[in-house]
């Protein structure tokens, strides 16, 4: 069984390596329109407030936020539903499909440079260890008691 020495080291390189600047440039705001983007790009059609409050289980007080500053960069366009005016649609612009684009690009750009550091060996290595960890995880979390 892990000491909790080595639990304690463990946890503290893996945090301990996250990069101030990497933090700053995946801001709470950035990483939320980049959720919002992705989630309608897979949606693929108009959506409201509220059920993207529900698939990213946040409030939709911090949806409004978020889709003021993504509607401020012309990354949505925001409709009336055709089946109740009163209901708010929200769906992504050509720029913001284009966002989803580079935003994708760039994470395929920084992992392919991850990739070639570490080589694919390890890579797979750390994927299959990750598979091995998440599944652990996955099964302590079904152990945890309900509220």
């Amino acid at each position: 069984m892990a000491t909790r020495e080595y639990t304690l080291s463990v946890l503290e390189r893996l945090h301990g390596k996250t990069s101030e600047d990497v933090v700053r440039k995946f801001n709470d705001d950035n990483a939320g329109i980049s959720c919002m983007l992705k989630y309608l790009q897979e949606v693929g059609k108009p959506v409201s407030a509220g059920e993207i409050s529900r698939h990213m289980h946040v409030s939709t007080a911090r949806i409004s936020v978020l889709l003021k500053k993504m509607s401020e960069r012309n990354f949505i366009i925001r409709g009336n539903s055709s089946e109740d005016a009163r209901r708010l649609m929200i769906s992504l612009s050509e720029k913001g499909k284009a966002e989803c684009l580079r935003r994708k690009e760039e994470m395929i750009d920084i992992f392919s440079r991850i990739i070639d550091e570490i080589g694919e060996e390890r890579m797979e290595e750390f994927i299959s260890i990750s598979q091995d960890i998440k599944k652990v995880v996955n099964e302590e979390i079904k152990k945890l008691p309900t509220d």
